[in-house]
C-alpha cells in the first residue's frame, strides 16, 4: 500500500492506524480546531500538496507540515500571509490586503517572490534547507522546502547539557560558516541567525533555515517584525542603520556565545544603551582565548568596528587553532583584547618588581584592617537580606539571591516552585533530568549543573536533576481485584506490567487470580515487571486443565529474581 492510499496524520504526515483519530506519533487529534487565518488541515494545493497543521508562523506568513503526493514524501510549505496587513476570504481561501495596506502588501509580496527565486536558484549550496518548488495559489505565493528529520539547535543544546566544548562546536559550525560565506557572495543576507533557525540532523550536520524578507528582520517594519532576543544585531533595531554581511557575523557570533557559555547574550537593542556583555572566557575559562576574542569582536555593538565578513570571522576562529579543515585569509581586525609588551627587558623587570612589591604591601594592609575588625563589620552590614522561601515535604528552606550574577543553590528545592518563580524565568532556562533517588523525595532537585555561585550574568542553561522518589516499592495486593483496578494501581505506582491469560476452571473470569511477584515483595520500578494472571476469556470450566497452564507470556523468574 502506497502512502497515497493511507490516511495521514495532519500533525506530522505519518500514516494513521486504521480507525484511529489520535496520532500515536505526535498526539495530534483529528478535528482539532484551527485558526481561520491559515489554511484548514486537509486542504490540497496545486492538486498535489496535502496541507497539514501550522508548525511555525510570524508576521511574514506560516509554514505547514505537508505531503507531496506526486513524490510520496513529506515537505514543508511556506505561505506568504502577513496577518497584520492581510486577511483570508473564508469562502475561497484567497488572501487579500486589508483596506489601506494595499501598497505594503504589494511591496512585501514582491520581496517574498524575489527571495524565493534566489533561494530556488541556490539549491546546490550545501547546508541550506533546499527550496524544491514555488507556485501561486489563493492569490498568494507558496514555497516548498525539503523536509528534514532534525532538531533545532536550541533543542540540540538542551539534549547536550546546555553547552558544548570548542572542539565539539568547531566540527558543527565550520561547514555552516562556509554555507553563510557562499550565500553572502550571492548577495543573500539571512538576518535571523539564531538557535531556532539552525537545524541539526541525525548526522550532526547543521542546516540553515528561517529565511525571511528584510522587513521582517527589522524592528519597526511596515508589516511587523520577527526578531530573536540576544541574537539580533543592534542595527536591526533601527530603520536608519545599514545591514549587511556584518549583521550575520553578529548573529552567528551570538549563537557561538550561547553554545560555549550556556548563556544567552544580552539583548542587542539594550546593548546600544549600556553594553555590559562579558567576554565568553570570563563565563567559561575552558574557551580558548583567541576564540573568545573572535566572538567578542563579532558581537561589537558598532557595526563599523565589528568583523565585517564571515570569511574574516572564520579566519579569526582558526588563526591559532590546530585545525587543517579549512584555510581562510582574514584581514586585520582590531580585537578588543590586546597586550603590549615593553620593548626593553630591564624596564619589564623593574615594572614587575614594582607591581609585586605593591601587591605585597596592599595584602599586608588589608590583612591588618581585617584583623582589626573594620571589614568584618562592613561585611555584616552589606549582606543582602532578601531571600525567597520554598517549602517542600522535607523541610522549610531558602534560596539566597545575594548574587545577581551567580547561579543559586537549587538542591533540595521543589522543581515546581523553581519553575514558577518569575525571577528565575528571566535569568535561566532549565533543563530537567529525572531519575530515582533514595535521599530526596519526588519532585525535589538533588543535583544541578553548573554548581551554585557559577557566574551567569545573562540568560543561560541550568540543568536540574529531579528526584522521581524511591526506586523500590512494595508490591500491592491485587489478587481478586478487577483487571482495570489492577492496571490502574500499577500505573499509579509507576510499575510495568504484563497480563498473562490462563485456563483455570475454578477461577472467576475478569479477576486477578494471582500476581508475580507476590504481595508485599519489594520490587524495582526500573527493572521489575509485574505479571497479572487472569482467566482466559471464553475458557470452559469443563476442560479439566490445571491452574497454571498459561497461554501467551510466561515470566522468566530467574530474570526478576
Amino acid at each position: 500500500m502506497t502512502p497515497n492510499d493511507l490516511k495521514l496524520c495532519m500533525g506530522c504526515m505519518n500514516p494513521l492506524p486504521e480507525g484511529s483519530e489520535k496520532c500515536p506519533h505526535c498526539g495530534y487529534q483529528e478535528g482539532t480546531p484551527h485558526s481561520l487565518t491559515y489554511l484548514q488541515p486537509g486542504t490540497v494545493l496545486k492538486e498535489r500538496y496535502l496541507i497539514g497543521r501550522v508548525i511555525e508562523k510570524n508576521s511574514e506568513g506560516a509554514t505547514y507540515i505537508s505531503y507531496d503526493r506526486s513524490e510520496d514524501k513529506k515537505v514543508l510549505i511556506r505561505e506568504f500571509m502577513p496577518d497584520q496587513i492581510a486577511e483570508r476570504n473564508e469562502s475561497n481561501q484567497c488572501i487579500r490586503p486589508k483596506t489601506g495596506y494595499e501598497r505594503q502588501f504589494k511591496t512585501a509580496l514582491s520581496d517574498f517572490v524575489e527571495l524565493s527565486r534566489q533561494l530556488l536558484a541556490l539549491n546546490k549550496i550545501t547546508g541550506m534547507v533546499p527550496v524544491l518548488d514555488r507556485f501561486v495559489d489563493n492569490d498568494t505565493v507558496y514555497v516548498v522546502h525539503r523536509y528534514l528529520r532534525a532538531l533545532s539547535f536550541s533543542s540540540f543544546l538542551q539534549r547536550n547539557g546546555g553547552e558544548l566544548t570548542w572542539s565539539q562546536t568547531k566540527k558543527l559550525f565550520l561547514p555552516l560558516l562556509n554555507t553563510l560565506s557562499q550565500l553572502h557572495k550571492k548577495g543573500i543576507i539571512h538576518r535571523g541567525i539564531s538557535p531556532e533557525t539552525i537545524l541539526v540532523d541525525q548526522d550532526n550536520k547543521m542546516w540553515l533555515t528561517g529565511f525571511c524578507i528584510a522587513d521582517i528582520r527589522t524592528d519597526g517594519g511596515e508589516i511587523g517584525s520577527a526578531l530573536f532576543e540576544g541574537y539580533t544585531a543592534p542595527e536591526q533595531y533601527s530603520l536608519n542603520s545599514w545591514q549587511g554581511t556584518w549583521t550575520d557575523v553578529y548573529g552567528v557570533s551570538a549563537v557561538l556565545y550561547r553554545a560555549l557559555t550556556g548563556t544567552r547574550p544580552g539583548d542587542g537593542n539594550s546593548r546600544r544603551i549600556s553594553d555590559d556583555l562579558c567576554p565568553p572566557n570570563e563565563l567559561n575559562s575552558k574557551i580558548p582565548a583567541h576564540i573568545s576574542d573572535a566572538i567578542f569582536a563579532g558581537m561589537s555593538v558598532s557595526s563599523e568596528k565589528r568583523v565585517q565578513s564571515i570569511d574574516d570571522f572564520t579566519g579569526l576562529l582558526l588563526e591559532e587553532g590546530d585545525t587543517h579543515t579549512a584555510v581562510f585569509e582574514s584581514s586585520k581586525v582590531n580585537l578588543k583584547v590586546t597586550n603590549k609588551k615593553p620593548k626593553n627587558k630591564k624596564v619589564r623587570l623593574v615594572v614587575w618588581a614594582m607591581a609585586i612589591t605593591t601587591l605585597i604591601l596592599l595584602g599586608l594592609m588589608f590583612w591588618l584592617m581585617y584583623a582589626l575588625g573594620i571589614f568584618r563589620q562592613q561585611e555584616e552590614n552589606s549582606r543582602p537580606s532578601q531571600t525567597i522561601s520554598y517549602l517542600d515535604d522535607q523541610s522549610s528552606s531558602t534560596v539566597s539571591t545575594s548574587s545577581a550574577d551567580g547561579v543559586p543553590d537549587f538542591v533540595g528545592k521543589d522543581i515546581t516552585a523553581i519553575k514558577n518563580d518569575s525571577t528565575y524565568a528571566t535569568r535561566f532556562e532549565f533543563i530537567e533530568k529525572e531519575d530515582y533517588n533514595e535521599e530526596y523525595s519526588k519532585n525535589i532537585v538533588y543535583d544541578q549543573e553548573p554548581a551554585k555561585g557559577t557566574p551567569m550574568p545573562n540568560k543561560g542553561y541550568v540543568t536540574l536533576y529531579v528526584s522521581k522518589g524511591s526506586e523500590m516499592v512494595a508490591m500491592p495486593g491485587l489478587q481478586g481485584s478487577t483487571l482495570e483496578f489492577a492496571t490502574k494501581t500499577l500505573t499509579e505506582n509507576e510499575l510495568k506490567y504484563e497480563v498473562v491469560y490462563i485456563v483455570d476452571s475454578s477461577a472467576e473470569p475478569g479477576l486477578v487470580i494471582r500476581t508475580y511477584p507476590a504481595e508485599g515483595e519489594m520490587i524495582s520500578k526500573k527493572t521489575n515487571t509485574v505479571y497479572l494472571y487472569i482467566k482466559e476469556s471464553g475458557a470452559s470450566s469443563s476442560t479439566g486443565t490445571s491452574v497454571g497452564d498459561a497461554v501467551g507470556i510466561r515470566p522468566n523468574r530467574d530474570d526478576d529474581e
